[in-house]
């Protein structure tokens, strides 16, 4: 998008420059769509702010990057343009100039002239000056005119008429401020990009390692269950085997002394023998009752345990679940505000080439203007020239004419006979001669007062 906004804007200052001769009064422009991205605030910083993120413990806070704000557009200030004679000022607060560009002039048939000669340069540099304001427009016509004094080999033509002579510094400014606009833009669409997906990455890195360690407390859990359940298992074995020894030799014990005692040493001990049982099976029980003491214990701090990571997991999740939010809403914003300066940037191209071939077509139009301006100019110059040879004709008849009364005054004494005659004749003549003397000086007021014209124009040209 950037190379072609650039090919796109260069080929609009060359055509500026070298063809755009003015911009035609018909047909209203279409109004740039402000830009909606704010101006950056005082102090704003131009990276981003690194996330923070404990792993361990997560914090409760607004973890969404400080991103700068996009830059503003620059201000587009329109053509003034003239068509023809009629001059049609638009709303631009600028005053009109002409910026002058070297090309060869229109011949009759279409064919490029090594030049024009001065009064037809004269009068075509009038005839466009005419159309301009005052000032700007005489001052643009003395330096054409002291160019081609000079001993310029090519007349210039008037290439932007009603843009001032700067405006091609201000387009090349404007197409540099349009190009770091979008090089700024993009930047700064990556820089978010990646920022989101720093984010995405960590957030999933975070998920990853609180499910790994709920696992790990789980297979803890787990492999401590296991062991208690190992530990009790071998204190029961433990037990049957001590009570089973027990019975084994209390059983021998008692063999022995029914072998060695009567009846009631039997007896008595057999009693002492069950006080010892009783004595046993009470210690029995208050080992299992312990036995359940410490169940409940290691099973209530075990879902305390559970409790606590299942809370840690949630806030963990929710933390997760806003960043991800956070972000989602800021792409979004980000993709209408792209989306808005796509839309903003067509406009302006599809501005900038309406106004480029409309600059196109006028200058054609006024190339043939141009062109028939020169042939009436020539016609012009030809009658001139007839008027001007007829005049030569009627001098040398005067002249014949006086040459003959002097020759008819000398020989008047010796053609008294023939006076009446040269008398009608000489009549006739002075006639003739008074017709051609009124003419002359009709022709001689008329060249004066184009002299009188040619040097009123001169004083203003200097």
């Amino acid at each position: 998008m950037s190379e072609r906004l650039r090919e796109r804007l260069g080929y609009f200052s060359e055509d500026l420059d070298g063809q755009i001769r003015s911009a035609s009064p018909a047909g209203s422009r279409s109004p740039r769509r402000s830009s909606r991205s704010p101006r950056p605030p005082n102090g704003s910083r131009n990276g981003f702010r690194e996330p923070a993120i404990a792993v361990a413990i997560p914090l409760v806070r607004d973890s969404r990057p400080d991103i700068a704000a996009w830059p503003a557009p620059p201000q587009n200030v329109p053509l003034t343009c003239i068509s023809g004679n009629v001059r049609t000022p638009t709303a631009g607060p600028s005053r009109p100039s002409i910026s002058p560009v070297p090309v060869s002039p229109v011949s009759n048939n279409g064919s490029t002239k090594a030049e024009l000669d001065d009064s037809t340069t004269l009068l075509t540099m009038l005839k466009v000056a005419a159309a301009s304001s005052a000032n700007d427009s005489w001052v643009q016509f003395g330096y054409l005119w002291e160019n081609k004094r000079q001993g310029g080999s090519q007349w210039p033509i008037l290439a932007l008429a009603g843009v001032p002579r700067g405006r091609e510094t201000e387009l090349k400014r404007k197409i540099q401020t349009l190009e770091e606009t979008v090089a700024e833009y993009e930047r700064q669409k990556y820089n978010v990009m990646g920022t989101f997906s720093e984010y995405r990455y960590v957030g999933s890195q975070l998920e990853e390692a609180l499910s790994e360690e709920v696992l790990g407390a789980k297979k803890d859990f787990e492999a401590r269950m296991k062991s208690f359940q190992a530990l009790q298992d071998k204190f029961e074995r433990e037990k049957e085997q001590a009570l089973e020894k027990l019975r084994q030799e209390h059983q021998k014990e008692i063999q022995l002394l029914e072998q060695r005692f009567s009846e009631s040493q039997l007896l008595n001990l057999e009693q002492k023998y069950m006080i010892e049982i009783q004595r046993l099976e009470e210690e029995r029980k208050s080992l299992r009752s312990e036995k359940e003491r410490l169940g409940e214990t290691f099973e209530m701090k075990l879902r305390r345990a559970q409790s606590l990571y299942e809370t840690e997991l949630t806030a963990a999740k929710m933390l997760y679940t806003k960043e991800l939010e956070a972000l989602r809403d800021h792409e979004e914003a980000l993709k209408e505000e792209l989306l808005a300066r796509q839309d903003e940037f067509h406009d302006r191209l599809q501005e900038l080439q309406h106004q480029a071939r409309r600059s196109r077509d006028e200058l054609a139009s006024c190339k043939n203007e141009v062109a028939a301006l020169e042939r009436k100019l020539q016609s012009k110059e030809t009658e001139v020239q007839a008027i001007s040879k007829e005049l030569e004709d009627a001098r040398a008849e005067t002249n014949d004419a006086l040459k003959r009364l002097s020759q008819s005054t000398s020989e008047y004494n010796e053609h008294r006979v023939k006076f009446q005659q040269q008398e009608e004749e000489l009549r006739k003549k002075s006639k003739l001669l008074n017709v051609v003397e009124a003419a002359k000086t009709k022709l001689e007021a008329v060249i004066r007062d184009l002299q009188t014209e040619v040097r009123a124009l001169k004083n203003k040209v200097r």
